[in-house]
Order: C-alpha cells, then structure tokens, then sequence
C-alpha cells in the first residue's frame, strides 16, 4: 500500500542515520565511567535528570500537538508559519521562566546546591531539546531532516566527551557539551525552516496566543507527568539502594531509556499520517495499524531475541566490568520492556492522534501513581529487582486504561 511505502521510507532514513546516535549514549556510558568516575557519573546522571523535567515544562507539549497541526495544515504556508510563530514565543518565553524557577530551587534545595553550577550549565539541554522544532519536521514528514541533525548533534557530544573529557575535574562540562550540540543542531533546523517555508513574523494578539498556550494545557500535564514517571526509578533508586546498585540500576535505566527512544523512529514516521487516517473510516485505519505494527512486531521480536542471547555480552563490551558485578540477574527486563513498550506504542498515538487530550493525562497518570504506590514497596523488598518490577508493572497499567479508552470509542464504529 501507499502507506506501507512512505513509512518504510521515512523508517529507514530516520533507522541509518539515527544508527550512530543511538550507540553515541552507549559509548559515552564507558568513556565517563572510566574518565570520571561512577560517583561523578552519578552527578551528571542526576543533573541531567532535573533537565528532563525542565524540558518537559517548557516544550509544554507541543512537540506532540506541533506534530498534530502541522500535519493538518500541511501545504498551506499561512497556517503553517501562524502556528510556528505561536509554538516559537510561548516556548522562548516558558524557556525564561524555567530557567528562573530552576535557579531558585537550585538555592533553596540543599541537596542541590553542592552541585549549582553543574545543574545551571545543564540548562543549555533544556535549551537545544525545547527549541529544536521536531515538531514542524515530523509534521511535514521530512524525518531525514530530523535524524541528521539528532545525529550533528549526538557525534558533537562525543567527539567533545572524547577529546575534552578527561577527569573527575571536567565534570562540569560534559552536560555543557551534550547541550551545545542540540543547541548548534536547533540553531540550523530553523534555518531550514525558515528558508523552507519563507517565515515572516506575522502580528498576533497576546489573546489569542494565550488560547492556542491554553488549549495545550492537558498535553503539557501529561508530558510532565511522563517525564516525572520516566525519572522516578532514579529517585527511588537514589533513596533505597546502595551505591553499587545504584550504579547497576543507572546503567540498566540508561538501557531502557534506549530502548524507549529507538521507538521514536515508528512514532516520528506514523504519527502525522495516523492523525489525518483517524478521520477517514475505521476500515482503512484498521488497515493502517495492522499493515505497520505486524511488520514492526517481526522487529520487535528480534530485538528481544538480541538482547535474551547476546545481551550481556554486548553489556560486558560496552562497560566497566567491576560496575557490571552480577548485573545479568537483572537483565530480564530488556527483552519485556521491549515488547511492553511495543504493546503501548499503538496505544499512545491513537489517543492523541484522536484529540483525546483528558484521556491522554489520565493514561500517563495511571503510569505514574502505580509506579509511586508499587515503586518505594517493592524495592525494599526486592531492591533493583524490585525497580524494575514496578516500572513494568506501571506501563502494563497504562496498556489496560489505554485499551479500555480505545474500546468505549471504537466498541461502535464512529465512521463509515
């Protein structure tokens, strides 16, 4: 089908040149902990953390709703640059209110304070991940684009770990250099932007910006709640566990969060043609999902074999072998965190997709109060093993509310 075409085209753009930018974590994982160190590993872990949140507030959604209304407005230059213009100033002015909050709580937090200056460097992540405009290439489906400025960026950060990295005393600058590569890639995405799609700044009212910020409101709850839901294992893990199982529990985090991010490359190629296929019938949609997600299950499927024959071996190439002391009792989680993740995947775009902004909160809440009921419980008991328990046992919450939302809308066809 004509779809199966274009997303195979945009998956496998997006797949070789965001080949080397998913290995770039994994290879930066060795150099910092041989270089730095695991305590100061565990700083920049942290203070790259808090930056997940602060990302999560001031892109306040848009990367999802971008998405959405550029893709509806695909072809007309008008409609375009009024909702680029709009996306632009609420962040740029969301991006200076975070960075004031941040730096209060940086004073007033005890723990933090120790590592002010590491935290307020961080922010340049903030800055590149808020500012880089994902959302006008997803919804143009120009995913090449995309991934080659992920991947400017991400060889940037290695190149500058590997060359500028060399002790516990240049801690402060790892986060400044992962920064200032999605700074430089953000810095020529809107070049091309611009020049693509011959922007001007056109007047708007403070109102009517206010209403289009407005309307995004319960799609920046749910985004913060994700990026608190994503992070909690760390926090729990920093209270619970001690310090050589906090850095087992990291490296496997970081593992998962690979994971979750190698799915971006299905999400970025369907998302913006699920949006427009949700108001066509539900015959052709059904086509749609069954044609894309049999296909990626096949993958699926093999990535969980990788990782169930070969993954500690890859695990013991990549890393610190003293820091890895038993870690293969806890590498059960990889292959079923990859095929949960997969089960959700459908799941999270169609809600969306559909506009469901109330049921779209409440879908990544139930993730996040299981975690913070199961979490701190389990891991007493069980300690990393425990973590993951809980981790899988929230996204296997989320895939029963999602379900039950999808069923009370599809259980009568809405279209013919």
């Amino acid at each position: 089908m004509k779809w199966d075409r274009l997303i195979i085209k945009s998956i496998g753009a997006l797949g070789v040149l965001q080949m080397t930018n998913y290995l770039v974590p994994i290879l930066v994982i060795p150099l910092l902990l041989s270089r730095v160190g695991l305590e100061s590993y565990g700083m920049i872990v942290l203070a790259q953390g808090i930056m997940n949140f602060a990302v999560a507030f001031a892109d306040f959604g848009f990367n999802l709703t971008g998405t959405r209304l550029i893709s509806l407005a695909r072809g007309d230059l008008v409609l375009e640059r009024s909702v680029t213009q709009k996306i632009l100033v609420i962040k740029v002015l969301l991006l200076s209110v975070t960075f004031v909050v941040l730096t209060f709580l940086v004073k007033i937090v005890s723990q933090w304070q120790h590592y002010e200056y590491l935290i307020l460097i961080s922010y340049f992540i903030v800055i590149g991940n808020v500012l880089m405009p994902v959302w006008y290439f997803q919804g143009v489906q120009k995913m090449t684009w995309l991934a080659l400025l992920n991947f400017l960026s991400r060889i940037f950060y290695l190149g500058s770990v590997i060359f500028f990295i060399e002790s516990s005393d240049d801690l402060l600058w790892v986060n400044f250099y992962n920064g200032l590569g999605w700074c430089i890639a953000s810095f020529i995405g809107w070049v091309v932007l611009f020049k693509k799609m011959k922007f001007r700044f056109d007047k708007h009212s403070l109102n009517t910006i206010y209403l289009f910020w407005h309307k995004n409101v319960p799609i920046f709850l749910s985004e913060g709640v994700t990026a608190f839901y994503r992070n909690i294992g760390v926090v729990i893990a920093g209270f619970f566990l001690s310090a050589p199982l906090m850095g087992i529990f990291v490296i496997i985090d970081r593992i998962m969060m690979l994971i979750a991010n190698s799915y971006t490359l299905a999400y970025r190629a369907i998302f913006p043609m699920l949006c427009n296929l949700v108001k066509k019938s539900d015959r052709i949609l059904k086509d749609f999902l069954y044609s894309i997600f049999s296909k990626l299950l096949v993958l699926v499927f093999l990535g969980m074999a990788l990782v169930i024959f070969f993954g500690r071996s890859l695990i013991e190439m990549l890393s610190d072998k003293i820091v890895l002391t038993d870690i293969g009792s806890y590498l059960w989680i990889l292959p079923v965190f990859i095929f949960i993740l997969f089960c959700n995947l459908p799941i999270s775009l169609l809600i969306i997709a559909l506009d469901m902004k109330k049921a779209y909160f409440s879908y990544h809440s139930i993730g996040l109060i299981t975690a913070l009921i199961l979490l701190p419980f389990l891991v007493s008991f069980l300690e990393v093993n425990g973590l993951l328990i809980g981790i899988i046992l929230a996204e296997f919450s989320m895939i029963l509310f999602g379900v039950a939302v999808l069923y009370r809308v599809y259980q009568r066809p809405i279209n013919s």
